[in-house]
């Protein structure tokens, strides 16, 4: 009975020394499927087969041929535990299934066997581009920015035309290297900066030629360019709205006047004191010769 004891201890002991190794990673693209092993012989002596994700979410568990699923009804459906070999099956895989994975054997001895297996989820990477910004005014300093539009890269690669990058005296990298600080002088202006973002299972290159980015900073235009910008503009709205007031205002007065050149030729006596008003305004506060004058005005353009 101590001998069967012992054994046992040992044999727990050598498993749990076991579980601090490194997991070995199952890599797999986003929507695929991973069959998580056990990566060890399982003998007929299994009673009872526990998988988790850790730290410590029970995700199946195998006993007396009965197998039980847990947490949510849409991830249970995404899971499968395979009898034969004890292997965890996860299909349409997510970013978020990256993790740490335990796997705990109980033999009909009651000894405990566990191991470990680490999966990983990429997605592709793809429109990978490089941006320069914070260019000087005489562009001998700026940042390269490397970026994708799809994908979670891992690691970002830097070449100065075909020779790799790195920190030097005119280059300096930012912590994860998707960002690179460059100095230099107009006369390598024909030098091509290239990027390479990738993970395990894709990668995708993208380049700028410094001459461009000088001619053409990608930062945008500069503050007087847009200041000269707007006011042109404003100029042009005042000139436009002026041009259409005029319009509105000639196009108006023209209208009045045939207006009221009809309504004084219907009883021009009655209404000559009101009409030379209407042509000069000024001349009803002048009594006598120049009322007459103004009439005699009125008569004319009558």
């Amino acid at each position: 009975m101590a001998l069967t004891c012992l054994f046992r201890a040992a044999v727990f002991a050598v498993c749990l020394a076991g579980t601090g190794a490194d997991p070995r990673p199952v890599i797999r693209t986003v929507g695929q499927m991973a069959l998580l092993p056990t990566g060890m012989a399982i003998g007929p002596h299994v009673t009872e087969v526990v998988w988790k994700r850790l730290p410590n979410i029970r995700i199946a568990e195998y006993s007396k041929n009965n197998i039980e699923y847990f947490g949510t009804m849409e991830y249970k459906k995404r899971v499968t535990f395979k009898v034969g070999k004890y292997e965890l099956e996860i299909r349409d895989l997510r970013i978020e299934d990256t993790a740490d994975y335990e796997v705990i054997f109980v033999t009909n001895s009651g000894s405990e066997i566990l191991t470990r297996v680490r999966l990983e989820v990429y997605e592709q990477i793809s429109g990978t581009q490089v941006k320069a910004k914070n260019i000087t005014s005489i562009c001998n300093f700026f940042l390269l920015t490397c970026s994708v539009t799809l994908g979670n890269p891992t690691r970002f690669s830097w070449w100065k035309n075909s020779e790799p990058l790195g920190n030097d005296s005119i280059h300096y990298f930012q912590e994860n290297r998707d960002t690179v600080e460059i100095h230099h002088s107009g006369a390598d202006a024909g030098i091509v900066y290239k990027c390479e973002a990738s993970n395990p299972i894709s990668k995708n290159k993208a380049e700028i030629l410094l001459k461009d980015i000088c001619e053409h900073p990608a930062t945008g235009l500069r503050w007087w360019v847009i200041m000269l910008i707007v006011i042109v503009v404003l100029i042009a709205i005042i000139v436009v709205l002026f041009i259409a007031y005029r319009c509105m205002l000639s196009v108006t007065w023209a209208e009045l006047r045939a207006g009221w050149v009809d309504w004084c030729r219907e009883d021009p006596k009655s209404r000559a004191s009101f009409c030379t008003f209407l042509w000069n305004p000024k001349s009803v506060t002048q009594p006598g010769q120049n009322n007459k004058m103004n009439r005699n005005e009125m008569a004319e353009m009558l």
